[in-house]
């Protein structure tokens, strides 16, 4: 009978040390690079200006290789933004925005198999000049949503933005876009995200 308690209160302290382990190598993130850059091949502003729509490469950094996971912890900044050919409009990125703050916000899944890493992005700025009768607003000020999303192996195989924004033009616009395309900054490394 004491052999029987003695078993239990060993498998017991180990069950309960082995939840704390678990819990606590889950309370940061560790990306493989500090550098980023990612490519929507298409990002579209629409609101009462109109729809616009072109493609955006956004570049930056994380303040550091890891991250603790607590909610508006400031993650990195964006300090590039370039916008390609426009399909529909024409659009400015208004570099005095930048750099643009990136912040955790939480996850999705079940830990440990985390499906997203959801980040909010804010000071982005645009000017923006939809196509039919030429009108130009400036776009800036809201809080955009970032959706980081990581495949089993902690791969981000994709990047989901979007957001409303106030404009210049007295209508809220959203900005809604999604990059298939993320990887070390001067790399063609695809950045992964793993829990710590």
């Amino acid at each position: 009978m004491k052999f029987g308690r003695t078993l239990f209160a060993v498998v017991a302290a180990t069950a309960l040390l082995g939840a704390l382990t678990a819990t606590a190598s889950a309370a940061r993130l560790s990306s493989s690079s500090q550098t980023i850059r990612t490519t929507f091949a298409s990002m579209t502003f629409t609101g009462g200006f109109g729809t616009t729509t072109c493609a955006l490469t956004l570049e930056g950094s994380f303040h550091a290789r890891t991250i603790t996971k607590t909610a508006g912890v400031l993650a990195g900044f964006i300090t590039r933004a370039a916008l390609g050919a426009c399909a529909t409009g024409s659009a400015t990125v208004l570099a005095a925005t930048l750099p643009w703050h990136t912040r955790y916000a939480s996850f999705s899944g079940t830990l440990p198999n985390i499906t997203a890493i959801n980040a909010t992005i804010s000071g982005a700025g645009w000017q923006i000049r939809e196509a039919v009768f030429g009108v130009t607003c400036l776009a800036g000020g809201g809080i955009l949503s970032a959706a980081f999303n990581r495949e089993a192996g902690g791969g981000i195989t994709s990047i989901a933005a979007g957001g409303r924004m106030p404009t210049s033009c007295g209508a809220e616009g959203t900005l809604s876009g999604t990059s298939n395309s993320t990887t070390v900054l001067g790399a063609a490394t695809r950045i992964t995200v793993t829990l710590i």
